[in-house]
């Protein structure tokens, strides 16, 4: 049997992983990068330890009447996709909604290069993916697009 190590995801290699798919990575703090996109903000954790964190906030948010439709959609959306992971948040005391897009990496054992590079691109693609689908369900009637249908 052989063994192969794979060298641990830093920091750095996931800042390398955006930068190769044509993002530029901005960090914060020690353990953090965000990928700015038009409208859209996605971070990735680097926590000692602990796994690492996509997580991206959908950039609006909703009536608390909206919060069931919300739900229903995150379940579907959900239930088409690896990842992310999507939940909607509920404001305390009939606070706005919000929706959260989450996914854990699994390189407790470290990665390649190419396994970092490719799960990178999938949770960056893949919330912009889910993000365009909440706009689409959940249409902004003071969007340029709303008032144009």
């Amino acid at each position: 049997m052989t063994t192969i190590d794979t060298p641990a995801v830093t920091l750095a290699r996931v800042c390398q992983a955006l930068t190769r798919i044509g993002i530029v990575p901005f960090t914060g703090g020690e353990n953090q990068v965000a990928a700015i996109l038009p409208g859209r903000v996605l971070r990735i954790i680097v926590p000692e330890g602990r796994p690492v964190q996509g997580v991206a906030d959908y950039p609006r948010s909703f009536s608390p009447a909206h919060a069931e439709a919300l739900e229903e959609a995150a379940g579907r959306l959900n239930a088409t996709l690896y990842l992310p992971k999507v939940c909607v948040i509920r404001g305390d005391q009939g606070g706005p909604a919000t929706v959260r897009l989450q996914h854990t990496f699994t390189w407790a054992a470290g990665a390649s290069d190419a396994q970092v590079a490719a799960e990178v691109r999938q949770f960056v693609t893949a919330s912009i993916g889910a993000m365009a689908r909440l706009d689409e369900q959940f249409t902004d009637p003071w969007s340029k697009e709303a008032a144009d249908a």
